[in-house]
């Protein structure tokens, strides 16, 4: 008994639960609960360190048994088969690897808060330096997302903060109160999740973006690409994440260098996220980053052009609608247009885009689909929608590097249930790709 006691409180296990052998003694300083037992006087950590790439590996691990199981069950040979025991085996299984994709995606998962609470340094040693009178408010910092995302969202928010403090904050305590504001400034970093995706946004109360200086700055640096007039409020404060684009005259220990929110752009996109301001001048500027909750699975609408079939991540589709070719515009250069929520977009044909024989021509016969990424938003023109499809996303070899496969609008591939290759779309570089060549 005593070696099986030993053996008891090395795992964990409390005394009393070795046959045997009762203490009704407990512990010195614990306290009797209801029912006579004295809690644990201390708890062990039950933590353990793992390397991220193993993780990775099992996530890979876990995407290819989501697979082989769709496989499987779309076989083929099992098409038109009445087979009960299997289907009732099979649904069985499909339930079983949901948990365990659940599983190992939760391992991954992480709190926002190590990248938020740096951000309360940031703020303090900036307050000394440009002696302004700032808090910092921090919402939600127990949101949780996947761990690469939260490494590769720290610079961004950093970026954004300084900004925030540096430029949006007013220079003096006067300058606020005549504005009618209080004398401290507040800047609050906030998380939150909806569903699909995180939230995550730097918002403060300062004194907003001129956006006539900032047309103006984007005119003499030869950045505009349309008449100032055609400029929405929300084109104009996407000119702030334009490479070299600052709106300091000089260079500060903060800002000037022109590399900022271009950088912040880089990297949300770089993981699949979306990048907005918002501003209202004398009241304050708004950025919110639209995060995907993981990178390696992803809710994505299976679309087909001829015997194709393509995937587009859910979170980038805003809506779609059959069209007719009295609706289609052509602009002064040519180029096709659609009326929608009483705006005009630039429409996009994924069949010429990459040179494909098969699929419609005709706007009657196929699908519209309003997309949506960054401050990019137009519509494609696809045969038919499949449907909604939790898919796994494979990267591409690296030497497809070479041929710029990235910039032509494809992130990544996934293998279907039949065994065959869906093409994953990035919505955000299509419409670019689709510039250069048309």
């Amino acid at each position: 008994i005593s070696n099986q006691s030993n053996m008891q409180e090395e795992a964990g296990i409390p005394e009393t639960a070795v046959p045997g052998k009762t203490n009704h003694t407990p512990p010195a300083g614990s306290t009797l609960l209801a029912g006579g037992s004295a809690p644990a006087s201390h708890t062990k950590q039950s933590l353990i360190s793992v390397n991220l790439s193993k993780l990775d590996k099992l996530m890979a691990v876990v995407g290819e048994i989501v697979i082989t199981e769709s496989m499987v069950i779309a076989s083929p040979d099992l098409q038109n088969v009445k087979l009960d025991n299997f289907l009732k085996s099979a649904r069985q299984l499909r339930k079983l690897t949901d948990d365990l994709q659940d599983i190992a995606m939760s391992l991954r998962i992480v709190p926002v808060s190590s990248v938020f609470q740096k951000m309360n340094r940031i703020v303090r040693d900036m307050k000394k330096t440009l002696n302004k009178d700032v808090r910092l408010t921090i919402i939600g910092e127990d949101t949780e997302v996947d761990k690469t995302i939260v490494d590769s969202i720290s610079d961004p928010i950093m970026h954004i903060v300084r900004n925030s403090m540096d430029h949006g904050i007013e220079d003096t305590v006067q300058e606020r109160l005549e504005a009618g504001k209080e004398a401290q400034a507040e800047i609050i970093l906030s998380a939150k999740h909806t569903g699909s995706e995180v939230i995550i946004s730097v918002e403060d109360d300062g004194k907003g973006m001129d956006t006539d200086a900032i047309l103006a700055k984007a005119s003499r640096n030869g950045l505009l690409t349309k008449p100032v007039e055609e400029y929405s409020k929300k084109e104009i404060l996407s000119l702030l994440m334009l490479p070299g684009f600052s709106t300091n005259s000089e260079v500060t220990e903060f800002s000037g260098r022109g590399v900022g929110l271009d950088v912040v752009r880089k990297n949300v996109e770089a993981i699949g996220g979306v990048v907005s301001i918002t501003s209202e001048e004398g009241k304050g500027s708004k950025t919110t980053l639209k995060l995907p909750l993981t990178l390696a699975i992803v809710d994505g609408m299976e679309i087909s052009i001829g015997g194709n079939i393509f995937t587009i991540p859910i979170a980038n589709i805003r809506q779609s609608f059959k069209a007719t070719n009295e609706d289609i515009i052509l602009d002064a250069s040519g180029h096709e247009i659609i009326k929608c929520m009483d705006e005009f977009f630039p429409i996009v044909r994924i069949r010429d885009l990459f040179h494909m024989e098969e699929g419609f021509t005709d706007i009657d016969d196929g699908i519209m689909m309003w997309v949506e990424a960054s401050d990019k938003s137009y519509c494609i023109f696809v045969d038919q929608l499949i449907g909604e499809q939790q898919v796994v996303v494979k990267p591409f070899p690296p030497y497809l590097n070479n041929f710029n496969i990235k910039h032509s609008g494809i992130s990544g591939c996934t293998v279907l249930g039949d065994g065959n290759i869906s093409i994953i779309l990035d919505i955000g570089s299509i419409y670019t790709a689709a510039q250069e060549i048309f």
